[in-house]
């Protein structure tokens, strides 16, 4: 999966490669989130368990589609975690809860699910990375700015634009204008190292490179 993808465009894709391999979701998880867990506890699995997680994974993302509440989704990921013992498929699940609660506005509930991916991944994992974006955001929501930040400075591999363009949103709504736009123009410029489109992050340094009476960079501060 290309790293310039933004955040959600590889949920998007997550969700249609689940479709499309589900006899074979498994083994293509080990292999897609490099060290997440290891061969040694895929081979752990037996068919049954892992047919199970699947069916239970499935049904959580056909119950969100269809406006299910977290709270029942959380129940369909309890399942998950305490029957079938399925380490990937327990965090994909709380990750979807989490998107849920969030979508709520219950943020309270979608910071327990994500920590709960963070209890079970490598920090430096595509899944962890991601993971601590959402975290980054929903700490940011419940006025944890300082938290919020310093996830946001480690920065990421997998999703170096949206680290960067989160940071500089918190700034901005901050007023710290001089910082949400050193944070732009880094989003700015891992994009279009990546190939990607920046047309959003572009008129948001335009405009506050017109406020703080800064130069227009192409390249992120160094």
């Amino acid at each position: 999966m290309a790293d310039h993808l933004q955040e959600e465009e590889q949920i998007d894709a997550i969700k249609q490669w689940w479709q499309e391999n589900k006899v074979s979701v498994i083994g293509a998880i080990v292999l897609t989130l490099g060290g997440s867990f290891g061969w040694s506890q895929y081979q752990d699995y037996t068919s049954a368990t892992a047919i199970a997680a699947a069916d239970t994974y499935d049904e959580i993302l056909l119950e969100r589609a269809s406006g299910e509440s977290a709270d029942q989704l959380a129940m369909l990921a309890d399942t998950i975690r305490d029957e079938n013992g399925s380490i990937a498929f327990a965090e994909f699940a709380a990750l979807q809860v989490a998107a849920a609660a969030a979508e709520e506005g219950d943020f309270e509930q979608a910071q327990i699910e994500l920590e709960k991916v963070m209890a079970g991944v490598e920090v430096d994992s595509t899944l962890g990375q991601l993971a601590q974006l959402r975290l980054a955001k929903v700490k940011a929501a419940l006025g944890q700015e300082e938290a919020a930040i310093a996830i946001l400075e480690l920065g990421s591999d997998s999703f170096p634009v949206s680290y960067a363009q989160v940071l500089g949103d918190i700034h901005l709504a901050a007023g710290r204008e001089a910082a949400a736009l050193e944070a732009y123009q880094t989003a700015k410029a891992a994009s279009l190292m990546l190939g990607g489109q920046s047309g959003l992050i572009d008129l948001k340094v335009s405009s506050l490179s017109l406020r703080t009476e800064q130069p227009v960079s192409e390249d992120a501060p160094q």
